[in-house]
């Protein structure tokens, strides 16, 4: 069992992620829908092998991984659309376990260090991937609920919706992929609220240990 909240694995898996799915985007001859379900089960290997705390987690990450390892085969045998849905489902649940495994150690850390701050650059990312997922089947299941998305590709869909996840956590707002129906714009909203909340209490909270490192030197 690898050390509890060991982090550096992990961002560099949820960065190579980000990076491949953009050039899958740009050059879509490299590989299609089965490219990115692969993508999604190298994170859930390198996500379950760095940071999963204890066996019960350990073995739950261990169950999506062999999850969707039997649906990537599914889907190479019968290419089946709802085997990417079911891979889709199976890296929500997997990317919601990680953030709560990654919540539970910056959090309950007591001092900061460079594990704590890739730590805490992970669950931005996990957070952006997990909204991107809602938005995705929000998309499936009301074709118009984003403007600016007319594609079929369930990779470039993905691509879209994640790049509009990360503008929205972010608060930029370019405006070139508008959420027009309810579901879609209550969850682009709450998204926002959640990215604001997250760094205020991030930094609340490194600021506190810092300061409960100092006094405990003193």
């Amino acid at each position: 069992m690898r050390v509890r909240g060991n982090f550096a694995y992990l961002l560099v898996a949820l960065l190579a992620f980000l990076l491949i799915i953009a050039f899958l985007n740009q050059y879509p001859m490299l590989g299609g829908d089965q490219v990115l379900m692969l993508l999604i089960e190298g994170t859930l290997i390198v996500g379950v092998w760095s940071i999963a705390p204890h066996r019960i987690w350990f073995r739950l990450g261990i169950l999506l991984i062999t999850v969707g390892a039997i649906n990537i085969l599914m889907h190479a045998i019968f290419d089946h659309a709802w085997a990417h849905y079911i891979n889709m489902v199976v890296a929500l649940l997997f990317y919601l376990f990680t953030t709560f495994l990654a919540f539970e150690v910056l959090f309950t850390g007591e001092k900061i260090d460079l594990n704590m701050i890739m730590g805490s650059i992970c669950v931005y990312i996990l957070i952006g991937i997990c909204w991107s997922i809602f938005y995705f089947f929000e998309s499936i299941i009301h074709p118009g609920a984003f403007n600016g998305i007319t594609v079929d590709s369930g990779k470039q869909r993905f691509s879209d919706l994640l790049y509009f996840s990360y503008i929205t956590l972010s608060t930029l707002g370019y405006g070139d992929i508008i959420p027009v129906s309810p579901i879609a714009r209550t969850l682009a909203y709450l998204e926002a609220l959640f990215g604001q909340f997250y760094i205020a209490i991030l930094v609340a909270s490194f600021v506190g240990m810092h300061i409960s490192t100092k006094r405990s030197k003193s």
